[in-house]
């Protein structure tokens, strides 16, 4: 009987070390866990603060201006041409200012400041190379975005957001 009553010592000792174990498991697991989505948490909290650019309303209800971040500006490669005047008098725009929407309609984005845009429409007379011959549109020496022009539209119009 001495080794029946050892032996149920023995099984009872090994439950309760079972049940034991098997608390501090699911409490460890449930810390990793909170720690986890609290860390996630935290950085969608970050990626939500660090917009790569700030889209405010104008004047008129469908134009939006565009303010980058010079990371962002960096990132997309951002480059600034302005408006030129050919010897008959013709406004000219590199071809890579030109933003066709989904009407057909015709513009650019204007610089106002630095690293900030809003779009300015536009017609086109004749497209020579790469260059823009325009009929209508900002006068000569307005700075217009000449690289990134896709991506500050997308960022106006919120594609992908």
């Amino acid at each position: 009987m001495t080794a029946a009553c050892a032996a149920s010592k023995a099984v009872k000792r090994e439950k309760r070390l079972m049940v034991r174990f098997n608390a501090l498991m699911v409490g460890a697991s449930a810390a990793c866990l909170a720690a986890f989505c609290l860390s996630a948490l935290a950085a969608e909290s970050t990626v939500k603060k660090s917009t790569p650019a700030r889209v405010e309303a104008t004047l008129d209800a469908k134009i939006k201006k565009v303010t980058l971040t010079p990371k962002a500006a960096e990132r997309l490669g951002i480059q600034i041409d302005e408006v030129r005047v050919d010897p008959s008098g013709r406004r000219i725009v590199p071809y890579s200012s030109v933003l066709y929407d989904l009407t057909g309609k015709t513009w650019v984005y204007i610089s106002a400041d630095p690293l900030t845009f809003f779009r300015g429409a536009v017609s086109v007379d004749t497209i020579k190379g790469d260059n823009v011959y325009l009929s209508d549109g900002p006068p000569a020496g307005t700075k217009v975005l000449a690289a990134g022009v896709p991506e500050v539209f997308g960022s106006e119009v919120k594609v992908g957001h």
